[in-house]
C-alpha cells in the first residue's frame, strides 16, 4: 500500500475504487470525487468485499475501504494487502476519532484513515494529493527473488517458471517473470507465449518504460502471471545497462507482489547487481562435483550481502549424481530445498507448452516447498492446488 506512482498517472487514468458500508459515506465519496479526473467506481461493501473482489481483478490507483464495524480491522488491511499490487494506496473509513487505530494503520501502510461522519472536503484533500507530483513517495514493492545456476544446464529457467506459475496460480500473488537471457527467450518458449522485443528496448532505451509501454511489453501466461523475455539474434550483442535494468525491476516491484528474475550463469554485471538487490536468491545445482564446487564458490561472494541465499538441488536422484555423504561433504551441508529427476514429464511439459507443475505431481510438491520458503505460509492443499492449476489449464 503506497502512494500512487505519478509517472504512472502521467500515461494512464488513474482509477478511485471506493468500498462503502452507507449511504452518506456513499454520497460523501462522490461530492469529494467530482473533480478527479480519472475514474470512479463506488462500491457497496467494505474492506473485506475489497479483499475478495482484488483476488480477481486489478488493483486500482487509489482505493477506500470501509472498516467500520470490522472487529480487527488490522488483520483485515493485512488481508488486504496481500492480493492489492503494491503501488495501490490506501485510504481506510472507521467509525472513531482513534489515535491508536491511526498509529497502526499507518505502520501497515495505510496512507490515510478518516472517521464518519466524512467531510467531503477532507476526503477531496485525500483523494487529490494523489493526482499531485509532490505527494509522490517510494512505497511499498514486492519482492525481488534472483533465481540463477551454479552452472549451465542446471534447470534455472524451468524451476524460474514453475516457481513463478506456483506464486500466481497457487498463491494467487500477481508475478511478473523476467528471463536476462536476451538471446534464449527460454522462459517465454516454456510458457508457449510469443517472444517480445519489449525487454531489449527497456534495457536499451530506460526513458520510455512507464506504465502503457509495460502494459505492452508484458505477455499474460496466465491470469496473475506477466512474463518479459526476448529472442534477439545471436548474431546482435545487446547491451544491458546496470541501471536501466535496475529501474526496470524497481517499477515491476510496484506493479506485482513478486518479480521473478531469472539471472544467466555468465553474471554480467547487471546480473550480479539484481543478485546484490534480491531479497531471496535461489541458487539452483545438480548432484555433480562441479556444480557444487561452483555453489560453494558462488555462496562465498553473495552470502555476505546480507540478504537470504538458498541452495535448490535440482534433479535429484539423477544418474551420475554425488552419493548423499559425498555431495553434502562438497556443499558443506545439506541443501536447503530438493527438487526430484523427473525427466518424462518435464521433458513432455516442455514438448506441449505446459507447465510441468500442472502435470507432475512430485515435481509440484518440490515447487510448492520452494514457494513457501519464498512467502513464509504453509503449502496450499494438494487438492486445491490441483483445482487451481487445473482451472489455469482451461483458460490457457
Amino acid at each position: 500500500m503506497s502512494k500512487a506512482d505519478p509517472a504512472a498517472s502521467m500515461s494512464r487514468p488513474l482509477r478511485l475504487y471506493a468500498y462503502l458500508g452507507d449511504a452518506a459515506s456513499d454520497a460523501a465519496v462522490r461530492r469529494a470525487a467530482e473533480d478527479w479526473a480519472g475514474s470512479v467506481e463506488v462500491r457497496r461493501g467494505d474492506v473485506r468485499t475489497a479483499t475478495r473482489d482484488l483476488q480477481k481483478e486489478r488493483s486500482p490507483d487509489v482505493l477506500l475501504v470501509d472498516i467500520g464495524g470490522i472487529e480487527l480491522p488490522v488483520s483485515a488491511l493485512e488481508n488486504l494487502a496481500a492480493v492489492c499490487e503494491p503501488n495501490v494506496r490506501v485510504i481506510a473509513i472507521g467509525e472513531a476519532n482513534d489515535i491508536g487505530l491511526y498509529r497502526q494503520l499507518k505502520q501497515l501502510g495505510v496512507a490515510e484513515y478518516l472517521f464518519k461522519p466524512l467531510k467531503a472536503d477532507l476526503v477531496a484533500a485525500a483523494i487529490m494529493g494523489e493526482a499531485a507530483p509532490a505527494a509522490a513517495a517510494p512505497g511499498r514493492r514486492g519482492n525481488l527473488i534472483a533465481v540463477f545456476g551454479a552452472r549451465g544446464g542446471v534447470g534455472t529457467t524451468t524451476l524460474a517458471v514453475n516457481l513463478a506459475s506456483y506464486l500466481a496460480d497457487v498463491e494467487r500473488r500477481r508475478v511478473a517473470l523476467v528471463d536476462l537471457d536476451v538471446h534464449a527467450g527460454t522462459a517465454a518458449f516454456l510458457l508457449n507465449l510469443p517472444p517480445g522485443r519489449g525487454l531489449r528496448e527497456a534495457l536499451e532505451s530506460p526513458e520510455r518504460v512507464d506504465e502503457v509501454f509495460l502494459s505492452r511489453a508484458l505477455h499474460a501466461a496466465s491470469e496473475r502471471l506477466d512474463v518479459l523475455a526476448c529472442e534477439e539474434p545471436m548474431s546482435e550483442r545487446v547491451e544491458t545497462r546496470t541501471d536501466a535494468l535496475l529501474g526496470l525491476i524497481e517499477k515491476l516491484q510496484r506493479r506485482y507482489h513478486y518479480v521473478v528474475v531469472d539471472v544467466p550463469r555468465a553474471l554480467a554485471p547487471s546480473g550480479r547487481a539484481v543478485i546484490d538487490r534480491a531479497g531471496l536468491r535461489l541458487l539452483v545445482c545438480d548432484g555433480s562435483l562441479a556444480a557444487a564446487r561452483d555453489v560453494v564458490r558462488l555462496r562465498a561472494a553473495f552470502d555476505g550481502i546480507g540478504h537470504k541465499t538458498l541452495t535448490v538441488l535440482n534433479r535429484k536422484g539423477a544418474p551420475g549424481e554425488l552419493a548423499a555423504a559425498d555431495l553434502r561433504k562438497a556443499l558443506g551441508g545439506v541443501p536447503d530445498h530438493a527438487v526430484a529427476w523427473q525427466p518424462k514429464p518435464l521433458a513432455q511439459a516442455a514438448a506441449l507448452g505446459r507447465i510441468a507443475v500442472q502435470d507432475c505431481r512430485a515435481f509440484r510438491a518440490s515447487v510448492a516447498g520452494l514457494a513457501q520458503a519464498v512467502t513464509g505460509r504453509a503449502a496450499t492443499r494438494p487438492g486445491l492446488v490441483r483445482r487451481l492449476l487445473g482451472r489455469r489449464g482451461a483458460a490457457a
